[in-house]
């Protein structure tokens, strides 16, 4: 055995993985990571990035081939437990004080620690069963705590899905500082560019396969945004042959009926009983000829949504000639905070805030935990403040949520936009504009919202959002960039930015918010440098 061979931690070989429906999702991938060897998993949203992390972790079945490991692995996964993270700062906090003489000594925590931002002071005393003290926790904190956990252990093979995603500022610079000398195998999936450009080896997953590329991940996503319009095209081009099928199908059917009409007439002429002629055939009949209108119904729609899509790719219209007319501005505004401060589990995050809210765009930022969503929740109603006053225009507003959470259905955004609230004016082909002016995937469409990315959801949210009748005057976005690929990342910005009515973002993600341009920006932040809420406008 070769000296790499040795070295090998995992190893799959002609692996087969589909989705829980049954969808295939990844054909024939092999591949290999040995330690010292650092990769990235990339490709675009949906593409199966997360699925593949959980089978080699051994938490997803394989449909099919070989999967071999060596040696220990963790995986920090794109939705970390909440409730496992306070039981994870239980644990950091008897490390802290000598408690557990197993583990590393107080020194190598408060090194591994340094400039993360935890405070495990506050989170020791949070109860792991009590729901209220876990929804406490920002999904920053949660993330640091399970990276912190499965750095500490040390794993011959450590996987990250996305784990820069809720990070402040700090700790982003915090997981680089970790990552840049780490000795094992290291297998991350992210998109985040500047985390990505520690990286000079990929795995470039997609519908195609999966292969490997070595270089400079700026080069790459230039290749992976050509290769997305090529796959729509394609998938214009699938669409017609399955139309084209389905019309052949269709024609046979109706030659068969014929054919048994034919029989039928003939068998009347022999005068055959009438009592052949019985209630069983005619059952049949009738449930043939549901099943062929069912058949050509299911025929026409398709071949109208495969040509709606090859009009929308070919003229392939601009984000601004999908104008959304707003009624003029109210004359109050939609949302107003008055003196409004919030405390949660006794700790408070900020007092005094005042901001009106009509027409404007504001940006909420801030380091983890500093009480962003919290500030979102009492802005749209649904948390009240501790002190101050909040009013909101709560049905001339559109919400997306952490994650999409709130849009987690199973319709798909086809289905949505043709019929029910988000369904605009106009035929397919509007429907077919939007998705092309939007940047979004033609396959997308058509699966469950529910089945898409936590990114991919939010952007198909957003798509609704600008075609809802009447449309919202004021949107609000929480975190809308989580698990987005660069593409998706760019088309939300431009989407954004166009958006002529009012808007408010809380992200950590400054470069998206410099690119959908902001008049006000919120920075919380602790209580000890003021108020804790610095307005800037």
């Amino acid at each position: 055995m070769t000296a790499h061979a040795q070295r090998v931690r995992i190893e799959l070989n002609d692996v087969d993985l589909d989705t829980p429906s049954g969808r295939p999702l990844i054909r024939g991938l092999s591949m290999s990571l040995a330690a010292g060897e650092r990769a990235a998993l990339i490709g675009r949203n949906g593409a199966g990035k997360s699925s593949l992390l959980a089978a080699l972790a051994g938490d997803r079945a394989l449909a099919g081939g070989e999967l071999r490991h060596h040696g220990t692995l963790a995986l920090v996964r794109q939705r970390p437990s909440p409730s496992e993270a306070l039981q994870i700062a239980a644990e950091l906090d008897a490390l802290r004080r000598g408690q557990d003489p197993s583990g590393p000594t107080p020194r190598e925590l408060a090194r591994l620690l340094a400039g993360s931002g935890l405070e495990l002071d506050t989170l020791a005393a949070l109860d792991p069963l009590d729901r209220a003290d876990v929804s406490r926790l920002s999904g920053g904190e949660v993330r640091k705590l399970h990276l912190a956990a499965a750095l500490l252990a040390r794993p011959d093979l450590l996987m990250l899905d996305e784990p820069s995603e809720d990070l402040d500022a700090a700790g982003r610079a915090w997981l680089e500082r970790q990552l840049r000398p780490w000795p094992g195998a290291l297998l991350v999936v992210s998109h985040d560019r500047q985390l990505l450009g520690q990286f000079e080896h990929f795995f470039v997953l997609a519908e195609s396969g999966c292969r490997y590329r070595h270089g400079d991940h700026e080069h790459l996503a230039a290749e992976l945004d050509s290769e997305q319009a090529a796959l729509d095209r394609r998938y214009a081009e699938r669409l017609s042959t399955l139309a084209a099928a389905e019309r052949d199908r269709a024609l046979d059917e109706a030659r068969r009926r014929r054919k048994q009409n034919l029989g039928r007439v003939r068998e009347l002429r022999r005068r055959s009983p009438r009592a052949l002629l019985n209630q069983k055939r005619s059952d049949a009949q009738q449930s043939r000829a549901r099943a062929a209108r069912i058949r050509d119904e299911r025929a026409a729609a398709m071949r109208g949504w495969a040509a709606a899509a090859r009009r929308a790719l070919r003229v392939k219209l601009p984000l601004d000639a999908l104008t959304i007319t707003l009624p003029d501005p109210p004359a109050r505004p939609l949302l107003r905070l008055r003196d409004v401060g919030a405390s949660v589990a006794g700790r408070a995050l900020f007092r005094g805030l005042d901001l009106d809210v009509g027409r404007e765009r504001v940006a909420i930022t801030g380091a983890n935990g500093s009480g962003k969503t919290t500030l979102l929740e009492i802005m749209l109603g649904a948390r009240a403040p501790t002190s101050g006053v909040a009013d909101v225009e709560r049905t001339s507003v559109g919400v997306i949520g952490q994650a999409a959470l709130d849009w987690a259905s199973e319709d798909s955004l086809l289905e949505r936009l043709l019929s029910g609230p988000d369904a605009g004016p106009g035929t397919l082909d509007a429907a077919a504009q939007a998705l092309v002016a939007h940047g979004f995937p033609f396959a997308l469409a058509e699966r469950p919202l529910a089945s898409l990315s936590p990114g991919e959801r939010a952007r198909a949210a957003l798509i609704c959002l600008f075609r809802r009748q009447p449309p919202p005057q004021l949107l609000v976005l929480d975190e809308p960039t989580f698990s987005l690929d660069a593409l998706g990342r760019d088309a939300l910005a431009s989407a954004l930015r166009r958006w002529p009515g009012g808007l408010v973002v809380a992200s950590h993600d400054h470069d998206f918010l410099d690119a959908v341009g902001f008049d006000v920006r919120v920075e919380l932040g602790r209580l000890g440098d003021g108020d804790g809420c610095v307005v800037n406008a």
